[in-house]
């Protein structure tokens, strides 16, 4: 009875065991998405990963000490995706100059860029009519404000800066001594600035506009400790600022392997607002 008992439960075991072997996926037939270590970059990585489940494709989410490695590791084929920034892009991967403050033309740019290197961008949707003013979602630099002090662009707070002389900006220090940093925005945007700006990191610059030490505040677009704190980014009129649109990027056979792949991510693209 006891070498019966042994021999149904080995023989379970071993039914267990092959059904979970042949329930996973061989390494090569998964979706390998890759990030680095910034919260913003691994909750599009997570929600990448949630479309594609839903859609049926064996995925894993491989995290990177840096965004620069997660983009190596597309290059080199050990990820078959990952979210891209396309200003970044432009400065980091590719070492061009100038980037457009069009989000359109930097998309373009890039796109067209990486597409030299068997990459795909995914397109935000451009020529589509009726879409939100924030649609596609720019993490670019941006100042904030309280809603209440009624600004909207940035050339009413230049406005604002000529009016009232105590007004003040919370700006990054390196950023506010840069002859091409906040200098040149003012310049651009023909602001009389003779006052100290406030030395301030981008978690610091909200805080200063939340307590209303600062009129306004450099972080970025996408600051969700901005959006947190009920402030308002201020729309770059003038296109001073470098876009920074986001994007998923995914490599060409990748896509050519795994059939719906780009269908079953684009959602994340086609809605993905600044907001």
């Amino acid at each position: 009875m006891r070498r019966h008992s042994r021999a149904v439960t080995t023989g379970l075991l071993v039914l267990l065991l092959s059904s979970g072997c042949a329930a996973e996926p061989p390494v090569e037939d998964r979706i390998r998405i890759g990030a680095g270590p910034e919260a913003e970059g691994q909750l599009l990585a997570r929600v990448a990963e949630a479309l594609l489940r839903d859609a049926d494709f064996a995925v894993e989410v491989e995290l990177f000490a840096s965004a620069a490695s997660a983009r190596e590791a597309l290059e080199l084929g050990r990820v078959d995706l990952t979210p891209g920034y396309t200003g970044a892009t432009w400065l980091e991967v590719h070492g061009r100059a100038d980037p457009s403050g069009s989000a359109r033309t930097s998309w373009e740019e890039v796109a067209e860029l990486d597409e030299r290197r068997g990459l795909r961008w995914l397109r935000p949707p451009f020529e589509r009519e009726e879409v939100p003013a924030d649609l596609p979602a720019n993490a670019t630099f941006a100042f904030v404000v309280q809603p209440e002090s009624g600004l909207e662009t940035m050339s009413q707070l230049a406005t604002r800066l000529g009016e009232e002389p105590g007004a003040l900006v919370c700006v990054d220090a390196e950023f506010g001594r840069r002859p091409d940093g906040l200098q040149a925005v003012l310049d651009a945007y023909r602001v009389s600035y003779d006052r100290e700006f406030v030395a301030a990191d981008a978690g610091e610059a909200v805080a200063g506009v939340a307590a209303g030490d600062c009129l306004a505040g450099l972080t970025t677009a996408t600051d969700g400790r901005s959006w947190e704190a009920g402030l308002v980014p201020l729309t770059d009129d003038l296109e001073i600022f470098p876009a920074f649109v986001v994007s998923l990027v995914v490599r060409e056979d990748a896509a050519d392997q795994h059939p719906g792949l780009v269908a079953a991510v684009a959602p994340l693209i086609d809605q993905l607002t600044t907001t």
